[in-house]
């Protein structure tokens, strides 16, 4: 669900898995995505292609808390560890 037409920002996964997002909505939830697209290479984009953010997390993780983020419907979570992963990402990326 991550694939927008219209998005401006790629967030490469360590599992090389790419989300096709958008720039402002990353910015707006996340201090951590607002400073990384302020950066110059980010800015001075010419296509969404050659806008590209590589995190270290897998596709799975990345894309659980991308459907916090987005308006899809969430996932029921269950399992502890899970929660405590994406906890821990919401963390990391100041969400």
């Amino acid at each position: 669900p991550f694939q927008f037409l219209d998005s401006n920002l790629i967030i490469r996964c360590s599992d090389q898995v790419d989300f096709k997002v958008h720039k402002s909505v990353m910015s707006m939830v996340s201090g951590v995505f607002r400073d990384m697209t302020a950066l110059d290479h980010i800015n001075q984009c010419r296509t969404p292609s050659d806008c590209v953010v590589t995190v270290s997390e897998d596709s799975q993780s990345m894309g659980a808390l991308l459907r916090y983020i987005y308006p899809f419907p969430r996932p029921i979570l269950t399992d502890m560890n899970v929660i405590v992963r994406l906890l821990a990402l919401a963390d990391k990326y100041d969400i």
